[in-house]
């Protein structure tokens, strides 16, 4: 998504559809902190759902439209008051059965001891665990972007990547994901691809150390996002070998929203459609 076309359209929404007026905030798409710690930028109908996970503190996750910290909460947050269709939805979205979904965590990097996965900062957006018909769990690890494209690279990053943290290059060699000529120093330059391999390495270690029994992770963007769509994505895909294109999935917002509207007829997922539409897309 071309961020000049983003940020007009937050900073329309700021203020003809949440009428805050913030004229001498730089950039004009921060809400005023009041309105920031009421929440204004999660839907109304889940809004006191979010906040009491959230909080009421104005920060870059309740104040600035254009970033998408926010964004998952008010994707998938009202999922958990509809079990049986996020059931459906979710299932789809793998391919695979799902008979309950039993937890929906925004930003998750594993259980406990964080060195018992890649030992770094790398976290899930939004992480559902569910159970399949036959009582095995399984687990969707979603990362959410709207305007970020790549991501420089971290001192810290580049040493894990080079060889200090071995979880990185045990990870990708273990999980069968890839290609056997990829070398994982090609993510020192590939900004890229950077996040999307260390988050789905993050699934395999979840996987690995015996949390679940199935992963897939699931890139969401919005179909205008060029860099992601056109891309970075493709780009991903052709090292992958098939084991790893089954774990690897793939939605645009657009998509995803159909998929809700599908159960249009509950009024309470109807207006929730129409505001992700309007907000996120510009679409009346």
């Amino acid at each position: 998504m071309k961020l000049q076309w983003a940020r007009a359209l937050q900073f329309d929404y700021r203020e003809n559809v949440l009428k805050d007026f913030n004229e001498y905030r730089a950039p004009q798409v921060l809400l005023k902190e009041d309105n920031a710690k009421r929440g204004l930028i999660f839907y109304e109908g889940f809004r006191d759902l979010i906040l009491s996970k959230t909080g009421n503190v104005a920060t870059p996750l309740t104040a600035n439209m254009l970033r998408s910290e926010h964004i998952p909460y008010n994707l998938f947050t009202p999922l958990e008051t509809m079990p049986e269709i996020a059931t459906e939805v979710f299932s789809k979205m793998i391919g695979m059965p799902i008979k309950q979904v039993s937890a929906i965590t925004i930003e998750y990097a594993g259980k406990g001891d964080k060195s018992l996965y890649l030992n770094d900062r790398t976290s899930f957006d939004t992480f559902v665990e569910y159970l399949t018909p036959d009582h095995r769990k399984g687990g969707i690890g979603i990362e959410v972007k709207y305007t970020e494209n790549e991501y420089p690279l971290g001192d810290k990053e580049g040493k894990d990547i080079a060889g200090d943290n071995r979880l990185y290059a045990d990870m990708t060699a273990q999980s069968g994901y890839y290609l056997p000529q990829l070398e994982i120093s090609m993510f020192l330059t590939a900004h890229h691809l950077r996040q999307i391999w260390r988050n789905h390495i993050l699934g395999y270690s979840m996987l690995h150390k015996g949390d679940i029994d199935f992963i897939h992770h699931v890139h969401i963007y919005p179909e205008h996002n060029e860099h992601f769509h056109n891309l970075a994505l493709p780009e991903y895909r052709t090292l992958l070998t098939e084991k790893g294109k089954e774990s690897f999935k793939t939605i645009t917002y657009e998509n995803y929203f159909d998929a809700l509207d599908q159960y249009r007829d509950d009024e309470k997922v109807a207006d929730w459609v129409k505001y992700l539409r309007k907000k996120y897309l510009g679409m009346e």
